[in-house]
């Protein structure tokens, strides 16, 4: 029997599929002129002529580009008003297809952090974290990237915080700013090894209970579950994201301001907060 039996023999054969498939990306990707007329025709119609002058194809490379996605399906032309739009198929094509891309450039821009980021919590595409920077790293300072988020903490009006990981710089900050009358209006939501720790360290303990003494009101709070990562949202307009590092000592903070990130920050905070208790009571129910 030889051992090299094509596979296209098995059941339910779709190598011919796949081939096809295959090609269409290929095709796709051999091509940033391709994929910038689906870019700029994703969501809009357009003219060749307003083609023209959004590219740096020239008129014969263009053409051509057309004429290709025209032939797969992806893009259709309206005589009557001589523009140019994405079929369904080729805007879930383009869709996906941009996702790809979004995700290879977060891990082109990332390898040290993406395989540590918890994908599958997060609500957001992970291409959404492509433009986000990762804070501190140009710094030998192994705190660096802690004292970015605390000064950013400081700085803010407003902070709403989902800690996964125990960072002191931030609450140091904090405490600095209560002192002085300057503080912003902070909440702290500690998940359940966090908030362990904020009360059964006793330095840690005074701090707190100090901050909450001095604003009058409840500052933290504490959930019975752990969270994969901490979430600080400044003024509702960026988020910081922070992730332990497993083999190594310390972690990674990530800065973004993208809108899907910032909605789900929002979102996530506001639902965890909703089952949190005041951290005081907790403490006060262990002691």
């Amino acid at each position: 029997m030889n051992d090299t039996t094509d596979a296209c023999t098995a059941p339910h054969d779709d190598c011919g599929i796949a081939g096809e498939t295959l090609e269409t990306v290929a095709f796709l990707a051999r091509s940033e002129h391709r994929l910038g007329v689906l870019a700029l025709l994703d969501g809009t119609a357009r003219t060749r002529s307003d083609l023209e002058a959004h590219t740096d194809a020239t008129r014969v490379t263009l053409s051509r580009v057309l004429n290709d996605l025209t032939e797969r399906s992806l893009i259709e032309h309206d005589p009557s008003s001589n523009a140019y739009t994405l079929t369904q198929f080729g805007a879930l094509v383009y869709r996906d297809f941009d996702r790809l891309l979004g995700t290879v450039a977060v891990g082109q821009a990332l390898p040290s952090v993406i395989n540590r980021l918890p994908v599958d919590w997060f609500g957001f595409d992970l291409q959404c974290l492509a433009g986000s920077e990762h804070v501190g790293t140009e710094q030998a300072d192994p705190l660096a990237a802690a004292r970015v988020v605390a000064g950013a903490v400081g700085a803010a009006d407003s902070c709403r915080s989902l800690l996964g990981t125990f960072i002191s710089l931030p609450m140091y900050t904090f405490g600095e700013a209560v002192r002085k009358g300057t503080a912003p209006s902070v909440t702290v939501i500690a998940d359940a090894e966090v908030a362990a720790t904020m009360t059964e360290d006793a330095a840690l303990r005074e701090r707190w209970e100090a901050i909450e003494a001095g604003t009058d009101r409840t500052t933290y709070y504490r959930i019975g579950e752990r969270v994969p990562c901490s979430v600080d949202l400044i003024d509702g307009e960026t988020v910081f994201l922070t992730v332990n590092r497993h083999q190594d000592a310390g972690f990674d903070v990530l800065r973004s301001t993208h809108p899907d990130v910032v909605a789900w920050a929002h979102a996530t905070i506001e639902s965890m907060q909703a089952g949190a208790v005041p951290l005081s009571q907790a403490a006060r129910a262990d002691d």
